[in-house]
C-alpha cells in the first residue's frame, strides 16, 4: 500500500512539473485562457442564479453570453474610441502641458530662493524639486504611453469571453474533476477550504469591480462638470487605480491633478476637490455597502502585500496582491489548525 501511495505521489509530481513546463512554453498564448477561466469563475454565480429561476444551464449561459456580447460591443465601439480620441488630443498638447508644469515648479523655486534660507538648504530643496519634477513628469508620460498598449491588449483578449462560455458550460464537471484528484480521506477538508476561499474571494472581487466602476464614473462626471478636458481618461485612471487599497486613490489622483495643472492651478484644485469628495463618499458609504464581507486581513499585512505585489509585478501585482494574501491567510490557517490540533479534536469539531 505504501508503495502504491509513493508511485501515485511521484506520478502527480511529474504531471505537475510537465504541466508547469508546458505552461511556460506557451505563456505567450495562455493569457486568453487564464482571463476566460477567471471570467467564468466570476460569472458562475450569475449562471447558478439563472438556473434557480428555471433556466437550464445552457440557457443560462446563453443569457450571460448575450449580456457579455452587448457589453463588449459597447466598450469596443463606444468607450475605446472615445478614450483613444482623448489620448490622441492629449499627446498633441502634452509637451506644452509639461512645460506649464515645469514653469510652476520654476516659480516655486524662485519664491523659496528669495526667502533668505541658507545656501545649503536651498541646494537641498533644488535637488529634491528636480527629483520630484523628473519623477512626476516621467510618471505622467509613462501612464499616457502605456495606456494605449493596455487597451490594445484588452482588445486582443476578445477571445477570452468566448473561452469563458466554454468554461461556464463545463464548470460543474471541471470543479468535480479537480476535487476528484484529491484523495478521498482529505476530500472533505479540501472542499471546506475551497468553499471558504470561493466565498471570500468572489465577493471581494465582484464588490471591488463594482466599486471601481462607480468611483470612476462619479469622478469622470465630476471633472466633466467642472469643465476639465479628458474627463473619460481621468475617470478610467481613477477607477482602475481605485482597485488598489490605500494607495490607489493617490495613484489615480496624481496624474489626474497633473493633467489639470497643465491647464490651470484653479482647475487642478477643482479636480483634486472632486477626487477627494468622491473618495470620501466611497470610503464612508459606497465601499462599506458593497464590501460587507471583509477579508479579515490586518492593515499591516495589507500594506506589506501591496508593497510586495508592486515590487514584483508593478500595478498588476498590486491589483492581485490582496486576493492572493487572503487566499494565503486561509490556507495557512487551515494548515495551522490541522497541524496543531489532534485529529480527534478535528473530527469532533467538524
Amino acid at each position: 500500500m505504501v508503495g502504491i501511495k509513493n508511485v501515485r505521489f511521484a506520478f502527480i509530481i511529474i504531471i505537475v512539473i510537465i504541466g508547469l513546463y508546458f505552461l511556460l512554453k506557451v505563456s505567450d498564448i495562455i493569457s486568453p485562457f487564464i482571463v476566460g477561466a477567471i471570467m467564468a469563475y466570476l460569472l458562475s454565480p450569475a449562471v447558478k442564479w439563472l438556473q434557480r429561476k428555471g433556466l437550464r444551464r445552457k440557457g443560462a449561459v446563453a443569457v450571460i453570453f448575450i449580456w457579455i456580447s452587448f457589453l463588449i460591443a459597447f466598450i469596443v465601439f463606444f468607450v475605446l474610441p472615445l478614450i483613444y480620441l482623448e489620448i490622441s488630443k492629449l499627446a498633441a498638447v502634452l509637451p506644452d502641458r509639461l512645460q506649464v508644469i515645469n514653469n510652476y515648479l520654476e516659480t516655486l523655486k524662485s519664491n523659496y530662493s528669495q526667502a533668505g534660507l541658507p545656501g545649503e538648504v536651498n541646494r537641498l530643496i533644488d535637488q529634491q524639486l528636480l527629483r520630484g519634477q523628473d519623477l512626476l513628469i516621467n510618471w505622467l508620460e509613462n501612464i499616457l504611453q502605456n495606456l494605449p498598449s493596455i487597451l490594445v491588449s484588452i482588445g486582443l483578449l476578445i477571445l477570452s469571453p468566448i473561452l469563458a462560455i466554454y468554461f461556464l458550460l463545463d464548470w460543474p464537471q471541471i470543479t468535480k474533476t479537480i476535487i476528484n484528484l484529491v484523495p478521498v480521506r482529505v476530500r472533505g477538508e479540501w472542499l471546506r477550504l475551497l468553499q471558504e476561499i470561493d466565498y471570500l474571494i468572489q465577493r471581494y472581487i465582484q464588490g471591488n469591480i463594482l466599486d471601481a466602476l462607480i468611483v470612476g464614473l462619479l469622478i469622470g462626471l465630476g471633472v466633466k462638470i467642472c469643465g476639465m478636458e479628458y474627463a473619460l481618461l481621468i475617470g478610467v485612471i481613477c477607477g482602475v487605480t481605485n482597485l488598489i487599497p490605500y494607495f490607489g486613490p493617490v495613484l489615480g489622483a496624481i496624474p489626474s491633478v497633473l493633467l489639470a495643472l497643465g491647464k490651470s492651478p484653479v482647475m487642478s484644485l477643482k479636480v483634486l476637490l472632486v477626487i477627494v469628495i468622491v473618495q470620501q463618499l466611497d470610503s464612508n458609504f459606497i465601499n462599506p455597502y458593497l464590501m460587507s464581507n471583509k477579508l479579515g486581513l490586518h492593515p499591516l499585512w495589507v500594506v506589506f502585500a501591496l508593497l510586495a505585489g508592486g515590487e514584483i509585478g508593478g500595478i498588476l501585482g498590486m491589483l492581485i496582491a490582496i486576493p492572493l494574501a487572503a487566499v494565503l491567510k486561509i490556507i495557512l490557517s487551515h494548515i495551522f489548525y490541522y497541524l496543531v490540533f489532534p485529529r480527534e479534536l478535528k473530527t469532533n469539531k467538524n
